[in-house]
């Protein structure tokens, strides 16, 4: 029935699904895929994320996949009308991109551009930290101490508070993890 086509007919796709159910998806993708022997026509389904690393009040580090596009992902595949049917007809997937009745693919640059976003995004430190609020510091000799944020680098992963040494304002950096909100 497809004996024209190739393995090297596949191109991915971006697929429109409701936010916050993209893992689920491509969890029902997957299962579809094996359901309807299709494996050799969805070869890859893939929610780009990467790791977001929050900083909670009482010092402790969550670390969790976050989406990069809320709302999409992208499934590698060769479009047949049975492959198109079962995608587009997944629970939860809202629409393929597409132009009239065909299905888009993405171009080669777009998807070069989605991995160098993917790897500048390797990690990424959010914290509820505000200039001018105060902090309680938790390192030696300064423990228990409350201080007020004068600068905050997201990059490094440190606050800079002024400490007062022999009646003088020293500014000292502290990793996110040694300090806490005071409230």
């Amino acid at each position: 029935m497809f004996s024209s086509i190739t393995q090297n007919d596949w191109e991915w796709y971006v697929i429109r699904v409701i936010s916050g159910t993209e893992e689920n998806v491509r969890q029902s993708l997957l299962q579809r895929r094996e359901a309807f022997n299709l494996e050799n026509f969805l070869l890859e389904i893939f929610v780009p994320t990467h790791d977001s690393v929050t900083v909670k009040t009482n010092w402790e580090k969550v670390k969790k996949k976050k989406n990069i596009f809320p709302g999409y992902i992208l499934v590698k595949m060769i479009v047949t009308n049975e492959s198109w049917y079962i995608v587009r007809n997944t629970p939860n997937v809202t629409w393929f991109l597409w132009a009239g009745t065909v299905p888009v693919p993405v171009r080669w640059e777009e998807l070069e551009q989605l991995k160098w976003v993917l790897s500048q995004k390797s990690e990424e430190y959010k914290t509820n930290f505000k200039l001018g609020d105060f902090i309680v510091v938790s390192t030696w000799p300064f423990e228990w101490s409350d201080w007020k944020i004068i600068e905050i680098n997201q990059e490094k992963w440190v606050l800079k508070v002024n400490v007062n040494i022999l009646g003088r304002d020293t500014p000292l950096e502290l990793d996110f993890a040694n300090a806490k909100a005071k409230k």
